[in-house]
């Protein structure tokens, strides 16, 4: 109280000593030098069990005896612990195992000889573990607090002969994955104010590697060529994995692979390699994956491996067509990266530890654009179904320069964000990000019913001049990277997306069948901006696909995106409705380059064939039904 002379050693006040409030709803509120602090009733209780110091502990536990002392995670942490037995109630909330056991050298005592022995004895057979199970056990991150030994059934040591016997289910049946030891806090999802208001840290788990996961990699040599195949390939077009860090990760002696790496390893394997001809895209190594990924995820193993995991297992079910896993998968991606709050850079619960370097912050921004990236794109065809993510803020910030984030080079410039101007020269990886970011809108805008009419035309025109902007700086760019081998693919794929959402918007307005009767002036203007488009982009796509098939033809389709095909397919079901109503021979023979092409592209990613087989069984039957009416 004001005026009241109080002893150094005199506890805290109590809170009705304070100035405080109390709002309608039960809530407390200080005014503390003109600052205002609410605390919810989940805070206040918290503060209550932290502030009982001066109760008998008798009374505290309901007359139940307590520990003689703090648990050993309390002590770690220097919290407050209330010594309840089995477990304290910090150890309660937050999910993690509660030890009461002293520490027999806790006054500095020298370990016995005998003690001695006893350790350098386990520490062999330590070794000798780890050297049968070919440095097999490993952790996920150097922060691990808690160890789960169990581990799945051996599903990536079978022999060639028994693996292809072998289905998913076999290799682990419903209920085979062993329930681990590790927990979760879930009051990271019941109460995220309580749990960031304590700032508690969710544990990482150290979990074992599935046996014989690391060993289907081959031996250090073959693990190091697929990873330079990975970065020589799929790294040219979804540049999500940091080159310097993994590399800096794996030279390393100190750190044991963990299954998060592991699963890793085996993604960027999957990814980069090409099914055997005349077999299903669905091989033992895509089961292999699938199951390693659900191993980890029912270990409570997250972390920026696991996510960056699923999306190239996503980008191999897209690019060859296993659907509906990918759809399926993408939203996974989607739900967990939000879950990891890699959607927003403040203001949200998050997961992950906070990252120590720009690199590590730039791989997870090239995480979660890599999300934004695949559930815009599988929604093109699959229309009428909501996005797995949110749209990006205008303040977001796109990936920066690609060759020098694999450096780990910071350059001297200002991030470039959302809102910027698409004339400002941007990364090409950024231009894929711009691209998917105005494909969602172009998807949002299609799928919505209950838009005004006259507002409805007035954006979609609105949009239709976005595009056209940014397609027509990205050949510019292409053109002046000519001598840049490296960055050719990725501005194909942005290049792609471009052209995918124009003929996309431009088939929803180009039909006069769909025109609403009594409609605004503006119906018309789009109809025929529609009708001009679509002739107009089917030929761009054309030129398009030329420069593919010879860049496919001189290195091969190793660095060719998926992403781009589905331009290719919407060009060439353009150019069969063409020649189906005009029976034009210059139609007909673009139509045929792209058939073509299709067919090349098929021997990389199998989602060609599919297109290419839609347009035979579907475009070119409704023209020869056409022909016989």
């Amino acid at each position: 109280m004001p005026g009241t002379k109080r002893s150094a050693p005199a506890a805290p006040p109590p809170p009705s000593a304070k100035r405080t409030r109390t709002t309608p709803d039960g809530r407390i509120y200080r005014i503390k030098n003109h600052l205002v602090y609410i605390k919810t009733p989940t805070m206040m209780a918290m503060d209550y069990n932290n502030n009982n110091n001066n109760i008998d502990p008798s009374i505290q536990n309901n007359g139940a005896a307590l520990a003689p002392q703090a648990c050993s995670s309390c002590r770690k942490q220097k919290r407050k612990c209330d010594k309840q037995v089995p477990s304290c109630g910090l150890c309660i909330r937050i999910g993690r195992p509660c030890d009461y056991t002293e520490d027999s050298r806790g006054n500095g005592a020298a370990p016995s000889p005998e003690e001695f022995t006893a350790l350098r004895q386990e520490v062999a057979e330590l070794k000798n573990l780890l050297a049968s199970n070919g440095h097999g056990n490993g952790s996920n991150g150097s922060n691990g607090s808690h160890s789960t030994d169990s581990s799945p059934p051996n599903f990536m040591s079978l022999s060639s002969s028994s693996r292809s016997q072998h289905q998913l289910g076999q290799h682990l049946p419903t209920g085979g994955y062993p329930a681990g030891s590790s927990t979760f806090p879930s009051l990271y999802f019941l109460d995220s104010n309580a749990f960031e208001y304590e700032r508690f840290q969710i544990p990482q788990p150290f979990i074992r590697v599935p046996p014989g996961a690391l060993s289907s990699l081959g031996n250090s040599q073959d693990l190091r060529q697929m990873i330079e195949n990975y970065f020589a390939t799929i790294h040219t077009h979804f540049p999500i994995i940091s080159k310097i860090r993994l590399y800096q990760h794996l030279s390393n002696p100190l750190h044991e692979p963990g299954a998060d790496l592991a699963l890793l390893f085996l993604a960027m394997q999957l990814s980069s390699t090409v099914p055997p001809e005349g077999m299903p895209a669905q091989t033992q190594l895509y089961l292999d994956v699938k199951s390693c990924y659900t191993y980890l995820e029912s270990q409570n193993g997250f972390s920026i491996q696991s996510i960056q995991a699923l999306l190239l297992i996503s980008l191999y079910e897209v690019g060859h067509a296993i659907y509906p896993a990918a759809y399926l998968t993408i939203g996974h991606a989607g739900r967990l990266g939000q879950a990891m709050g890699l959607h927003a850079r403040s203001g949200v619960p998050v997961m992950l530890p906070r990252p120590t370097t720009w690199t590590e912050q730039e791989e997870r921004r090239r995480v979660w654009w890599g999300v934004i990236i695949l559930d815009r794109f599988v929604n093109i065809g699959h229309r009428g179904k909501p996005f797995a993510s949110a749209d990006p803020g205008l303040d977001t910030h796109l990936p920066t320069d690609d060759a020098s984030w694999d450096k780990g080079v910071m350059l001297v410039a200002a991030p470039l964000s959302l809102s910027a101007s698409q004339t400002i020269r941007a990364a090409p990886f950024a231009r894929t990000c711009q691209a998917s970011h105005l494909l969602g809108k172009v998807i949002r805008h299609l799928n919505d019913p209950s838009m005004d009419p006259e507002y409805k035309f007035e954006e979609a025109q609105q949009l239709n001049r976005t595009f056209r902007a940014l397609a027509a700086v990205l050949p510019e760019e292409a053109a002046d990277n000519r001598g840049s081998e490296e960055h050719q693919p990725t501005l194909c794929t942005s290049m792609a997306i471009c052209y995918s959402a124009l003929l996309t918007l431009y088939d929803n307005y180009s039909c006069t069948e769909r025109a609403m009767p009594g409609g605004p002036e503006a119906q018309l203007l789009m109809q025929e901006v529609s009708i001009n488009g679509l002739r107009e982009f089917s030929e761009t796509v054309v030129h398009l696909a030329r420069r593919v098939r010879a860049f496919v033809e001189v290195e091969g389709a190793g660095r060719l995106s998926p992403l781009v095909i589905d331009s290719f397919y919407q060009a060439a079901a353009n150019y069969a409705w063409y020649v189906r109503e005009s029976s034009d021979v210059e139609c007909a023979g673009r139509l045929a380059e792209l058939k073509e092409v299709l067919a090349l592209v098929d021997g990389r990613w199998r989602v060609a064939g599919e297109y290419l087989r839609c347009v035979m069984d579907l475009w070119e039957r409704f023209e020869f039904s056409g022909a016989m009416g």
